[in-house]
């Protein structure tokens, strides 16, 4: 990893500011110290794709602008890039951020230059991530960000997250520091921006939603904000005493607890999308539901046990507790008739022995009956149809949005 080779400025004050309060007594004056904190993550995969709406690409001569919401306020910014995936030196000619003033547009006077270790560009090894240098650039919660990042080289097929549920634009040559691009195209994934982070004094928590497609977003509508993720982000906001919780999505569409399939399992990634994220208090771990579903489009052999599922989020939830993370788990969601042979009763068997286990574990700091929220009553195998997509799998918005509402917000206070 490179960045932040240089001593944090915040930082330095702070401990200044230590030194003359003590030599003027002051022993009850506490100097608050800032630190950094995630206001905005994805999880990376590799340039692959078993989905046919979305397809791995390069960049050469291109300018990547996309756009997000940060959760969290602060009086700096910094951006985490990652070339995880890639197996050569990932070459960015030009990084910066703004605010967005309207789609693609960034606000006046809030251009920013990234820099990466005292450097106006980043170089990136294989397999690896960058952390930039901090921005001088205020942001309040639920501001919304542009990154536009500028490959002169041609990159290998990018390091990405194919679902964003946000649309980006890609357009020809330099145009990072434009206000407005030129002739953009519009692309719905996330290239080799993997998070973004806010540095402030004030004490903020931050919960990660981890899963699969559902806390992904899928099915929900493009640009609405209307994931699970984003309807708790908005339920904490609106209840003062939970202002100062960030949520950040680590989702992955076709992701599996058990084993590597559609990007690394969920077991061998909680390090770093979960723990691995600044400032994380809490997570939410809903995974589980494509390690009963896929067997039935891969074959017999990908089939694991309710036994093996249990022991995958007990793993979860140890390594959680073992670094101070209250984690709490999600009941897997129906998923009769789901594209079939995806469901199948002895699937649906496996899923009501781990809901079970689930529901009366101890392990985690709490449960969240997520298929409580969204069953059909009268068919508790399937989800209610005014909650379903039309899949059978995944919520629609209105889904989306009793998932959040089944979060108890006490847990956050």
């Amino acid at each position: 990893m490179i960045g932040l080779k240089l001593p944090r400025r915040a930082t330095l004050n702070a401990f200044v500011l230590t030194l003359v309060a003590a030599a003027c007594g002051g022993d009850d004056d506490e100097v608050p110290v800032a630190s950094w904190t995630a206001a905005w993550g994805t999880t990376m995969q590799g340039p692959d794709s078993p989905f046919p709406d979305t397809t791995p690409r390069s960049f050469s001569d291109e300018t990547l602008r996309q756009r997000l919401v940060v959760t969290a306020s602060g009086d700096r910014v910094r951006l985490r890039l990652s070339n995880l995936f890639g197996t050569q030196p990932l070459e960015l000619a030009e990084v910066r951020v703004a605010k967005e003033a309207s789609p693609f547009v960034s606000a006046p006077g809030t251009d920013r230059r990234v820099q990466f270790a005292g450097q106006p560009s980043a170089s990136i090894p294989p397999a690896s991530e960058a952390v930039s240098d901090g921005v001088e650039l205020a942001v309040s919660t639920g501001d919304r960000l542009i990154v536009s990042i500028y490959s002169a080289a041609t990159s290998e097929p990018a390091t990405w997250h194919p679902f964003s549920f946000t649309t980006h634009a890609v357009a020809t040559g330099n145009q990072a520091a434009s206000e407005a691009l030129t002739s953009p195209a519009n692309v719905t994934s996330t290239y080799w921006l993997a998070g973004v982070d806010v540095e402030s004094t004030e004490p903020q928590k931050v919960v990660v939603a981890f899963g699969d497609s559902i806390t992904d977003g899928s099915s929900s509508t493009m640009d609405a904000d209307k994931r699970y993720s984003d309807r708790l982000f908005a339920r904490l906001q609106a209840d003062p005493e939970t202002r100062t919780v960030a949520v950040v999505n680590q989702g992955l569409g076709g992701n599996r607890l058990l084993r590597d399939n559609i990007g690394p399992s969920a077991v061998s990634r909680f390090e770093r999308d979960v723990l691995g994220t600044p400032g994380v208090t809490h997570a939410i771990v809903l995974i589980g539901i494509n390690d009963i579903g896929m067997p039935g489009l891969l074959g017999e052999a990908e089939k694991v046990t309710a036994a093996q599922l249990i022991d995958g989020l007990q793993s979860l939830a140890d390594k959680a507790r073992a670094r101070g993370v209250k984690a709490f788990v999600g009941t897997l969601l129906p998923f009769e008739e789901a594209f079939p042979p995806y469901y199948t009763p002895e699937g649906e068997a496996v899923r009501q022995e781990v809901n079970a286990w689930i529901r009366g574990n101890t392990s985690y700091d709490g449960v969240i009956d997520f298929e409580a929220a969204v069953r059909d009553p009268e068919q508790p195998a399937k989800i209610l149809a005014s909650f379903d997509s039309g899949d059978h799998l995944h919520p629609n918005d209105a889904g989306h949005e009793a998932m959040a509402n089944a979060v108890p917000l006490s847990i956050f206070k």
